[in-house]
């Protein structure tokens, strides 16, 4: 008994080691990223599908719903650069525009330029309307070396508030009163959502942006304003005068509370005729109800639109704000009215400087109900709507203290996560989803660009996507976790060859049948305007957006889109089970099967593609197959994303001579470990980045012999030759060590 109590004890140890030892026992197989000449095409490379330069063909041009460009949809498959890295040094300017262009990203998107000097940015120090000479100078020359490439820009200048400095005081003469020189080094930055209701704060924002409209770039020979490269201007990056940063800017500064007070209460007054009429519309115990603004006055000017989405949910409104319902209806109005007198100010100032591309306003939110669908439909009047939504990363637990990894995956439930974001896609205007990225220490990466692709800027019409990061060295990352969004991770960015086919040759169809959400706007200030109960669920970056009427699962079957209508009209349920076939969700036009994790857990589910250019099994589908016109795939292994791929830009698997396999799963760093619930990292390791493998099984169907040749991580051919048996061939990613094959027909 007591070898037996010995033995037992032995084998749950080595039980609870295998468990916490992914990079040895668990991680068997394996294999190094091993990618060595990153600007080199290879097989895998897309720089013909770019057609350079970028705007050879004139604008990119809004029409309806869709963007064209040389007469023709187009999807614009993108990333970011951010701060001062949206100006690399020249060798990496190159470097990077030759390593985008291979990977088929046709647009970067430069945020955070404008936001300070140094590190920080561009600017000079002095104004944050005037650019550092030499900083300017390295990012007109990326702008021209992503140009020469076929890669649009997207301008996206600030952080959101203004970092303002001495200079700029000439403009903004209270900006002290926000903040002391001293708090970062010799600039001052403006509260959140401060900038909507200051006319001055605004004159030094738009400035910023005239300046660099009226650059010539020596390196295209053409102003910004003039350059068809420069496709979109964003007005403000996550910012709304709706949010709950709404008070923000009024609570640091008297000069901002006297001139914001004085306006509203004129407006009060223009409504209600006087004090009496005011007091009788909104009760007597609504006036001075908020601790910035005890003693308000029309006469004085004191009356201040204090509120924030809290207000202005219907259910609060009827409940615990009642008594001061007509007050935060009346400034759910005004404000809605400044921010939208803010976006046409905006509009009117580039247009006149000779701009003639695409604008959009935010990517920010507000809340749900009144506030949320008001803020939406300001971004409306503007241009293409834009949002921003993260999935996983860690968090710190409030009780312990430790950090706990949100290691969960998109898959479990349909629609969920970043891909919830189309749920505020406005009927007749372009979407586009300019930030967006499993977060690290998420493993779950490679299905972001799948769900994106497929779902995103395939069925639901999406028209553009930038993944986030904050910059690259122009080549993968050789460790992972160096930055918690990280786009050139092997597991993220590796499957770009496959998706970036997929979206720019527009395999997956889009959907016909819409799900709608309809919202008459005039009705939004009445505490009215749509018939259904929606929710918002957001940690900051992170949001997950559902309504009563229109389950987000809704996403995986038809196009969904908020419909603002000229009078109020109902809203029709959503039939979501006329799309299930057993456990799967099929989407409407065909081509995708989402299967959802079983039994509520947040790991599992997994989707299938079958369009004329790719076919594709992705996610936890071990022993499941994907049946396709030209082949089946069969999985494994417990998680991968396995792609085929027609090569050429206008080819279909059924005719092209060449197909891509793509084939990925997670990864790891080596000596990385996570406890065995995988909600905690306790060693994040280091290089070199390992990958999982990926096992599966081909039954091709598509008449004739081929054979299947290995590549290397650059697409280059390695290895022996692999001849189909009988039309089957298995192959293991872990024992080829590469996730790339070359299919040549004969």
């Amino acid at each position: 008994m007591a070898r037996l109590s010995l033995f037992l004890c032995y084998i749950g140890w080595l039980m609870l080691a295998t468990a916490q030892a992914p990079d040895s026992l668990r991680q068997a197989g394996w294999y190094p990223w091993h990618s060595i000449a990153p600007e080199d095409p290879g097989l895998l490379g897309m720089n013909s599908w770019l057609e350079a330069p970028a705007g050879k063909y004139g604008r990119v041009e809004r029409r309806g719903e869709t963007l064209f460009y040389g007469g023709r949809p187009l999807r614009l498959w993108g990333l970011n650069n951010t701060f001062a890295d949206c100006a690399p040094p020249p060798e990496l300017a190159k470097r990077r525009a030759a390593f985008y262009a291979k990977y088929g990203v046709n647009s970067v998107r430069l945020h955070k330029y404008g936001d300070g000097a140094g590190w920080s940015g561009i600017l000079n120090g002095d104004s944050f309307a005037e650019f550092d000479s030499a900083g300017l100078d390295r990012m007109d020359f990326f702008v021209a070396q992503l140009k020469a490439r076929g890669i649009f820009v997207k301008l996206s200048p600030s952080f959101g508030p203004p970092t303002l400095m001495p200079k700029d005081t000439l403009t903004v003469p209270f900006l002290t009163e926000f903040g002391d020189w001293a708090e970062r080094d010799g600039a001052i930055r403006v509260p959140h959502s401060a900038i909507f209701f200051s006319p001055e704060i605004q004159e030094v924002h738009i400035q910023q942006m005239l300046n660099l409209l009226s650059h010539r770039n020596p390196y295209t020979g053409l102003t910004y304003a003039e350059d068809p490269a420069i496709w979109d201007l964003e007005i403000v990056n996550e910012q709304s005068i709706l949010f709950y940063t709404s008070s923000h800017g009024l609570e640091r500064s008297p000069t901002l509370r006297r001139q914001v007070g004085r306006r509203f209460s004129d407006w009060l007054q223009e409504k209600y005729g006087s004090q009496r009429g005011l007091e009788r519309a909104w009760g007597q115990e609504a006036l001075g109800s908020f601790e910035l603004a005890p003693h308000e006055s029309l006469r004085d000017g004191t009356v201040l639109p204090l509120g924030n989405p809290y207000f202005w949910n219907t259910k609060n409104l009827e409940g615990p704000e009642a008594y001061r319902k007509q007050r935060h209806l009346d400034v759910l109005a005004f404000l809605t009215m400044l921010q939208l007198e803010f976006y046409e100010r905006y509009v009117a100032a580039v247009r006149a400087a000779g701009y003639e591309g695409e604008i959009s306003a935010s990517n920010w939110q507000a809340g749900s109900s009144l506030s949320h669908f008001a803020n939406l439909w300001t971004d409306a009047q503007v241009g293409t709507i834009d949002r921003h939504n993260y999935f996983g990363g860690s968090r710190k637990n409030r009780e312990t203290g430790e950090r706990v990894v949100h290691n969960g995956s998109m898959l479990a439930r349909a629609g969920s996560g970043m891909l919830s974001s189309g749920m505020q896609q406005v009927a007749g205007l372009p979407f586009m989803l300019s930030e967006w990225i499993h977060v690290w220490p998420n493993e779950y990466g490679v299905e972001g660009p799948a769900l994106i692709g497929a779902y995103g800027l395939g069925l639901q019409g999406w028209d553009v996507s930038y993944l986030f990061q904050n910059r690259d060295d122009g080549g993968f990352s050789p460790v992972l976790g160096s930055h918690n969004w990280d786009v050139t991770a092997p597991q993220v960015m590796g499957v770009f060859p496959a998706v970036a086919r997929q979206v720019l040759r527009g395999d997956v169809a889009e959907a016909q049948e819409r799900a709608q959400l309809k919202v008459h706007a005039a009705s939004l200030f009445a505490g009215e305007g749509f018939d259904f109960e929606d929710q918002v669920e957001q940690g900051y970056d992170d949001k997950v957006l559902q309504t009563d009427k229109v389950n987000p699962a809704a996403l995986a079957a038809a196009r969904v889109e908020v419909v603002y209508t000229d009078a109020p009209a109902a809203t029709a349920a959503f039939d979501l089970d006329a799309y299930r076939e057993g456990a799967a969700i099929r989407a409407s036009t065909g081509q995708l099967r989402w299967v959802e994790a079983d039994n509520g857990e947040h790991q599992g589910g997994f989707f299938t593609l079958n369009s004329p250019g790719t076919q594709a099994l992705v996610g936890f589908a071990q022993g499941q197959t994907a049946r396709g016109s030209y082949a089946d795939i069969r999985l494994d292994s417990e998680y991968g994303a396995v792609y085929l791929s027609a090569l050429a830009p206008d080819a279909t698997l059924g005719d092209d001579k060449a197909w891509l396999i793509t084939a990925i799963g997670r990864a790891r760093n080596t000596g990385m470990r996570y406890n065995a619930a995988e909600d905690r990292l306790l060693d994040p390791g280091a290089g070199p980045v390992l990958m999982e493998p990926v096992r599966f099984q081909l039954s091709l169907t598509r008449p004739g012999r081929c054979t299947v040749q290995p590549l290397d991580h650059d697409g280059r051919p390695q290895g022996p030759v692999i001849y189909p048996v009988d039309g089957k061939v298995t192959l293991d990613t872990g024992v080829r060590e590469t996730p790339y094959f070359w299919v040549r027909w004969e």
